[in-house]
């Protein structure tokens, strides 16, 4: 009987694994090139010769340009801020206005749109360390490509801001002096550096656009949104300078657009690349997908200095943090007539959409994350309450009402999951501004999901448990054979009898949450990115694979799973090592794999958590000796994940760039932003600090409450001992895995406290639902690891309970030694 069950397990775990290996190894068949693309090759001579500039073949310094028709065709970079394509498309179609500007905002933004129509249009994560990123943030992350602030984080974008540096920028420095460079406007300074400050470097800046374009310079980078303040004058600006650059700049120059700055309303902002633009993770659904995002029709500003330094010297920096899309060898100046024909704005209609579904994820990111915490706690404080229940009629019942709650509460975290495929951010929103009752729908939406979840655990349970059941009366003809077997030492093994209904319930609602997070992080993370719950762009902390909030749900129900499947298998400690060896080394997969999960802090917190369970589940004691066994089988399984992140096609995840970094010695610095991470926020934030005093008492509360229960049970005076039959089993060592699990992670992950949060939410209500219903796993009256009153307390208890009594439920058991509870639970010699 056990072995049909462990080959239906290995089944599972191979066929999920098949799935979703499959997901991610198909990706590349979507690499294919845009109609019109020239292919990523920046030295490759244009279909068309260049004009002849006002500067001819010489550089600004004098020196005599390469042959014309080797070198690459110019950039232009257009910035401003604060744009939004929902913002164009309402000024196009906005006719109510009758001002004076109307016709010329209207005109203006039809070019606009008509112009990302023919190019490649994308949405810009733009977020820098603030919360909020201002005009001077984003001109400064430009140059450095990588996040940083140019005015302190408690100050307003119209306080005092950073002097421009005196030396060369990152990206100045990465294109070397064989590029010029002409900008216009202060913010390009920053961009920049001080024009001038170093001497293999030719950056100047010119007064005005028409004089830069007329220098010949190979990159130009305009500030139009400087000393403005509105939507119409942004368009009308950024308008004004896209014609002078389609009128004046050489043929082939190459436009980008960008909106670099998102201070008024954090989201995605415009951005718009030539065409045939190319990622290396090809396109879908007609949009280009972000080399550094893996998402359709997203890119990062940080992507912009490795996407200029690549197509105007054809290779990248290191040092930038971000990831190069490829721009064409040519790009195409064309004129306003012919973009007047152009009305295809179906992807620019889907890039406000997407917008609209990042800026409500933003906003119920924190209700959601409250309502699922809040409803666990609130959960324990009730059993806590109830379950002292002192009328012996009416403890089942009781029992019975925590168990349905607590299962109930544990389908949350797939159904908040699931919730993203139904479109409840666009409830009552206008253009890409969500409506202020969005957690609301999500919430509603999230119920009748969770509903749906619970409905199909019981139509898969029925079947379930009538063949465990009919397969266990098969393989035990008579009571005695089904109370004992003999095992290959000549000892007693118990067969397990089949678990009850309810115990199986709560075990596939628990199980659906590793696998719904799990599985979707390997195939794209489509559900879990702008979710509820999940990552998003406005935050930008990550965009695919498995996010700290995933890997905290999954994590942590992972470790009630398999300790709730132990108990469930027999308790032996064979069952404890293939369980821990083939649902968490599944898990850890599909969480450390880069083409997968890519989580480096999930792998290093996975590994020693399973090693803890499987040992703890197999009666095995663990000495520094292990300890340091399972440190070094953590960095050898990271290492291993790193190493085939590095040598694979399609550029390095997180894990691949964090090895890079521990190899030239600059993982110091992130490993310091990663511990100010845990410490910065109650630092900076004093409604932080205050919530996580008040966490702390309530845990120092908890503990107290605890300690107090444990004394009163051993002294057998607790309300709860009517309970202890429910409490062996792998509960204790669960509690201690989940634990260490909560521990690291913390530790290694750099959202901190919210961790543990997130593990409790998704383990406790599981692990509640049971341990009261747990019907083999419980220990005899007579067992001794019950304290005499408490003992003798549960038998007057177990007799009150009448016929269903858990104390009758166990007669067949002979004595503790054939007890696999005892058996697993005695140390290893």
């Amino acid at each position: 009987m056990r072995g049909v069950v462990y080959a239906l397990v290995l089944l599972v775990v191979i066929g999920l694994i098949l799935t979703m290996a499959s997901s991610a190894l198909a990706a590349p068949a979507n690499l294919t090139t845009p109609a019109g693309a020239t292919g990523p090759a920046p030295f490759s001579s244009a279909a068309e010769p260049p004009a002849v500039t006002d500067s001819g073949s010489m550089t600004s310094s004098g020196t005599p340009h390469a042959d014309q028709s080797s070198r690459p065709e110019p950039v232009v970079v257009l910035g401003t801020d604060n744009l939004t394509w929902a913002d164009i498309q309402a000024r196009a179609a906005d006719t109510a206005d009758t001002g004076a500007n109307a016709a010329d905002v209207g005109s203006a933004a039809a070019h606009l749109l008509a112009f990302a129509s023919t190019n490649e249009a994308v949405n810009l994560a733009v977020r820098t360390p603030a919360d909020r990123t201002c005009p001077t943030d984003g001109w400064l992350t430009l140059g450095k490509g990588a996040r940083a602030s140019a005015i302190e984080p408690a100050a307003s974008c119209a306080g005092p801001t950073a002097a421009i540096p005196n030396d060369a920028s990152p990206l100045v420095r990465a294109l070397g002096r064989d590029v010029s460079i002409r900008t216009v406007g202060p913010g390009t300074q920053l961009t920049t550096g001080t024009p001038g400050s170093s001497p293999d470097t030719d950056v100047s800046l010119a007064p005005s656009l028409p004089e830069a374009l007329s220098s010949g310079a190979d990159l130009t980078i305009i500030d139009t949104g400087r000393d403005i303040s509105t939507d119409a004058e942004r368009i009308t600006a950024l308008d004004a300078a896209l014609r002078t650059v389609q009128e004046q700049a050489r043929p082939g120059t190459r436009i980008v657009i960008a909106s670099v700055a998102d201070n008024e309303d954090p989201g995605p902002q415009i951005a718009v690349l030539p065409s045939g633009t190319t990622s290396a993770r090809g396109t879908s659904g007609g949009l280009i997908v972000g080399t550094s995002t893996h998402q359709p029709g997203l890119a990062q500003l940080t992507d912009l200095a490795p996407t200029l330094t690549t197509a105007l010297t054809g290779h990248s920096d290191p040092a930038f943090d971000g990831q190069a899309l490829d721009l064409p060898a040519s790009g195409s100046t064309t004129s306003t007539t012919d973009l007047a024909t152009a009305h295809d704005t179906a992807h620019i209609s889907w890039l406000a959409y997407d917008a609209l579904h990042a800026r409500a994820s933003q906003r119920t990111v924190i209700p959601a994350g409250v309502l699922l915490m809040g409803s666990t706690a609130v959960l324990l404080a009730w059993a806590a309450a109830v379950l002292r229940e002192t009328r012996a009629e009416r403890r089942k019942v009781v029992r019975r009402r925590v168990t349905r709650v607590a299962i109930c509460l544990s389908a949350l975290p797939t159904a908040l999951l699931l919730v993203n495929a139904i479109p409840w951010w666009s409830a009552g929103a206008r253009g890409d501004s969500p409506s202020a009752w969005v957690p609301g729908a999500a919430f509603t939406m999230t119920a009748a999901i969770a509903i749906g979840v619970l409905a199909l655990a019981a139509g898969i349970m029925t079947p379930v448990h009538r063949w465990y059941t009919r397969s266990a009366a098969s393989s035990a003809p008579s009571s005695n054979a089904r109370a004992t077997a003999p095992r290959r030492g000549g000892t007693a093994d118990p067969v397990p009898s089949p678990p009850s209904r309810t115990t199986l319930m709560a075990l596939l609602v628990a199980a659906a949450i590793p696998l719904a997070w799990l599985a979707d992080a390997a195939a794209g993370a489509h559900l879990a990115f702008n979710n509820p719950l999940g990552m998003n762009a406005v935050v930008a902390g990550r965009f695919y694979g498995v996010s700290n909030t995933a890997f905290a749900l999954a994590a942590g129900a992972l470790v009630v799973v398999i300790a709730g499947a132990w108990d469930a298998l027999g308790r032996s400690r064979s069952t404890a090592l293939v369980l821990t060896g083939l649902l968490g080394g599944a898990a850890l997969v599909v969480d450390g794999a880069p083409q997968l999960g890519a989580d480096v802090g999930g792998a290093l917190t996975l590994v020693p958590t399973l090693a803890f369970l499987g040992a703890g589940l197999a009666g095995l004691r663990l000495n520094w000796r292990h300890w340091l066994v399972i440190g070094a089988t953590t960095v050898l399984v990271v290492g291993g994940f790193a190493v085939v992140d590095l040598i694979r096609p399609g550029g390095p995840t997180h894990l691949g760039r964090f090895a890079r970094q521990v190899a030239d010695g600059s993982a110091i610095g992130v490993l310091g932003r990663k511990a100010y991470a845990l410490v910065g926020p109650f630092v900076s934030k004093p409604v932080m600090a205050a919530a996580l005093a008040c966490t702390l008492a309530l845990v120092v509360v908890a503990v107290w409450w605890g300690r107090g229960q444990v004394r009163a049970w051993h002294a057998g005076t607790s309300p709860y001992a009517w309970l202890a039959p429910a409490t062996g089993g792998g509960t204790t060592t669960a509690l201690r895995a989940l634990g260490v699990l909560t521990v690291a992670s913390v530790l290694v992950n750099d959202s901190g406290v919210t961790m543990a949060g997130f593990i409790f939410a998704a383990a406790a209500p599981a692990l509640l639902a049971l341990t009261l219903n747990r019907s083999d796993s419980a220990p005899l009256p007579h067992d001794s690891s019950l304290p005499d009153p408490a003992r003798a307390q549960y038998r007057g208890n177990a007799h009150d309970d009448g016929p269903g009594s858990p104390r009758k439920a166990h007669t067949a058991r002979q004595s503790p030694a054939t007890s696999g509870a005892s058996a697993s639970e005695s140390p290893a010699s």
